[in-house]
């Protein structure tokens, strides 16, 4: 027990610097000059299931852009939707004119967002892809924001996301857990060593999309649209990354209500750690997961022998301080300061939440999403 302890400590320890060094990274991250001289043709894909309620407000805050309509088109693919979400989108093409509505086929395989994707990157005919889901909602100045990021060197931007969230302590909590995960991601990009992005708001050159094969090969998961392609292009060694640390490019979308719901969205991303192509990736995660058992073995050890409380309680504290550090730089950025009285709180529910999840998304093959069996 005594070497146990020792070793998740010292996991513990890496993920603490490896903490402070994603929120360094991400404070320094400079905000792009929007104002350029030539404007790439962007194409936004929006692949949408059963969004009734959400696409016509998606629809219309992505179409009212402050960006020239010959600069851009909207391609919604409708993935099977049972409702009206289908119906609403034909209504709205017809007073735009730059926004197309295509049906997903039925291919039968188990990636049935990556498949509305590449749909509608087969017909766009923009230079830039720039995707988001559609249950989010974006500000007018979201294209200029997004394409500024791309220089000659540029093959991929990821955008900030935020989650609105009503008063359960729920959404709350998914709210403050996705300010950390948008400054882990920004700040481990910006220090050269990507690890996550959001699907809900990424841009990529459409013809590195093409060089990559696409979803090719990482198609066998349901997850992963987003951070499987951005290994893909990383893994390249000749592109540049970029986050968009900029307000106008935030894209917002509701933290989810229930915990059934929560739990089948953190399942489905953790199922695509298995297939993550870039095992540097899959290293800081198992370290990260180890570190965090540091704390329910350290607390055991400390019942038979006090002396273990010292190591646990200077690791906790470091740890939390590490986490605030972090959850300030992105509150700061997303004008959410009032939620960093909720971070030593949630220490206390955070660490069994992912030793939960860790176990629960590797031992669990099949979930249930957009009322889908997927694995």
């Amino acid at each position: 027990m005594l070497l146990i302890g020792g070793f998740t400590g010292l996991c513990l320890t890496i993920y603490i610097f490896f903490i402070l060094r994603s929120a360094w990274f991400f404070a320094r991250i400079p905000c792009p000059d929007q104002k350029k001289s030539e404007l790439p043709f962007i194409s936004v894909i929006i692949p949408a299931r059963n969004e009734a309620p959400h696409i016509a407000e998606c629809l219309h805050s992505v179409l009212k852009q402050n960006f020239p309509v010959k600069k851009f088109e909207v391609i919604l693919i409708n993935d099977h939707s049972t409702d009206a979400t289908k119906g609403i989108a034909l209504v709205i093409s017809q007073k735009y004119s730059n926004l197309k509505v295509i049906d997903l086929a039925d291919t039968g395989i188990n990636s049935y967002k990556k498949a509305a994707l590449s749909a509608g990157i087969a017909v766009a005919q923009g230079e830039i892809i720039l995707q988001t889901d559609a249950d989010c909602r974006v500000g007018k100045n979201w294209l200029s924001a997004m394409s500024s990021c791309f220089d000659s060197d540029t093959a991929l931007v990821s955008g900030p996301v935020m989650l609105t969230y009503q008063k359960k302590w729920l959404q709350r909590f998914q709210a403050l857990e996705s300010l950390g995960l948008v400054a882990i991601g920004a700040g481990s990009m910006a220090a050269g060593k990507p690890n996550m992005c959001n699907g809900a708001n990424m841009a990529y050159r459409k013809s590195v999309f093409t060089e990559v094969g696409g979803f090719e090969g990482i198609d066998g998961v349901a997850s992963g649209d987003d951070e499987l392609l951005l290994q893909k292009i990383h893994l390249q060694k000749k592109y540049g990354l970029q986050f968009a640390r900029c307000k106008d490019a935030v894209v917002r979308t509701s933290a989810l209500e229930t915990w059934p719901e929560l739990k089948a969205q953190r399942l489905r991303w953790v199922s695509k750690a298995r297939s993550y192509k870039n095992r540097s990736v899959n290293r800081i995660q198992l370290i990260a997961y180890l570190g965090f058992w540091a704390f329910p073995i350290m607390g055991g050890m400390s019942l038979m022998s006090a002396k273990w409380l010292i190591p646990l309680s200077v690791l906790f504290l470091a740890k939390l301080a590490a986490d605030y550090f972090l959850m300030y730089q992105s509150a700061k950025f997303f004008h959410k300061l009032h939620l960093l009285p909720w971070v030593f709180l949630l220490q206390f529910v955070y660490i069994p939440y992912v030793l939960w999840i860790g176990l629960a998304g590797n031992l669990v093959k099949t979930y249930t999403w957009k009322e889908r069996k997927v694995q």
